[in-house]
């Protein structure tokens, strides 16, 4: 078996066991228009379908070639482990510094690795779409959906 089976067999078991788990999330109030457990459980869906995606497409044996004829190596990529340590940062401040402030400095880290922010243009892009989005997630979920954030 494959990395990809693997992992994707780990999340699968993963994402059933929280599934399960979301079910003692308590039911909805008078005052909320969804109990808390579905936005959870969209997500473990989503998670769900896309893990069943990798492993369907572990069992195809494609391997990649390069233009001289040999196999593909395996390079160690610094954009996953810096991933790893952004959203270990993340999970670490967002107690300390709350929603807005942890998430904001989130999204812009983790869309400066990911897009190669490397110019001043793509510096305001970035800082725009986090500063528009954080907000506005925040404000969807806590007066429309009724649901609490950090």
């Amino acid at each position: 078996m494959n990395k990809d089976r693997y992992l994707a067999i780990a999340v699968l078991l993963m994402v059933v066991i929280l599934f399960i788990e979301s079910e003692n999330i308590p039911e909805k109030t008078s005052w909320q228009a969804y109990g808390s457990a579905l936005y959870p459980q969209i997500l473990l869906g989503i998670i769900g379908v896309t893990a069943t995606l990798v492993l369907l497409k572990s069992f195809i044996n494609i391997a990649p070639i390069e233009q001289d004829g040999s196999k593909k190596r395996l390079v160690f990529d610094w954009k996953v482990f810096g991933i790893f340590v952004i959203f270990g940062s993340y999970a670490a401040l967002l107690p300390i510094l709350g929603y807005l402030i942890s998430t904001m400095v989130f999204m812009v880290t983790m869309q400066g690795l990911l897009l190669e922010v490397n110019t001043p243009k793509k510096w305001v892009v970035n800082i725009l779409t986090s500063g528009i989005m954080v907000p506005l997630v925040y404000v969807i979920f806590k007066f429309g959906l009724n649901v609490w954030l950090p």
